[in-house]
C-alpha cells in the first residue's frame, strides 16, 4: 500500500485540544484529517499510511497504561518509516525534543497560542521536504542516464578509431 500523503492523523488524548488542531488542518490545507485518543488506536489504523501524525507526547489520561508518545513514535516508524510525525507537547524541555527527534520525529511543537501555526508551518515544511527529496531523486536519475550516455559515447568513439572508420588527423584526409 503506498503512502497517503493526503492524510494527517492526531493522536491526543485532550479532546478539545485534537479537534481544535483538526479544524485549524482542514481549514487551511486540503489533508483528510483523523483524530485517536491513544496511541493505540493509532497504531491499529496506521496501515492506511499516513502522511503526517501529529502525536502528543503524554497519552495517559484516558488509559493510564497506554503507551506514551515515544513509544508511540518509535512503532510509527517501524511500520511506516516514511511517515513523518510531528510532536506535540506542553513541555519547553530541550531534552524532551531531541529525544523525540533522535527517534524520527520531523519537529517538536510545544502546544501554546503559537501551535497552530507551528503545526500548519509543519505541514508545509513536510509538503516542501517530499517535493525536495523527489527533485534530488529526479536530477540523481538524470545524472546516472547522463553518465553512461558519456560512456557510451566514449566506447562508441574509441570503437570507431579501433576499426579506422574516424582517425586522429584533423581535417578531411585521412
Amino acid at each position: 500500500m503506498a503512502l497517503q500523503l493526503n492524510t494527517i492523523f492526531i493522536v491526543d488524548d485532550d479532546p478539545m485540544a485534537a479537534d481544535l488542531l483538526k479544524d485549524h488542518l482542514e481549514k487551511v490545507s486540503k489533508y483528510n484529517v483523523e483524530v485517536f485518543s491513544t496511541g493505540e488506536e493509532c497504531l491499529e489504523k496506521i496501515s492506511i499510511l499516513p502522511g503526517i501524525v501529529f502525536l502528543d507526547y503524554h497519552l495517559n489520561s484516558v488509559k493510564k497504561d497506554a503507551l506514551d508518545g515515544l513509544d508511540i513514535l518509535r512503532e510509527i516508524k517501524e511500520k511506516s518509516p516514511e511517515t513523518e510525525v510531528v510532536m506535540l507537547s506542553g513541555q519547553d524541555k530541550i531534552d524532551v525534543a531531541v529525544n523525540t527527534m533522535k527517534y524520527g520525529a520531523f519537529d517538536y511543537i510545544v502546544k501554546g497560542e503559537s501551535s497552530f501555526y507551528r503545526a500548519e508551518k509543519a505541514v508545509f515544511n513536510i509538503y516542501r521536504y517530499r517535493k525536495l527529496e523527489g527533485n534530488a531523486a529526479k536530477y540523481k536519475n538524470m545524472s546516472i542516464y547522463l553518465g553512461v550516455a558519456m560512456l557510451m559515447m566514449i566506447v562508441l568513439a574509441i570503437y570507431l578509431q579501433m576499426t579506422g572508420r574516424i582517425t586522429n588527423m584533423p581535417g578531411w584526409g585521412g
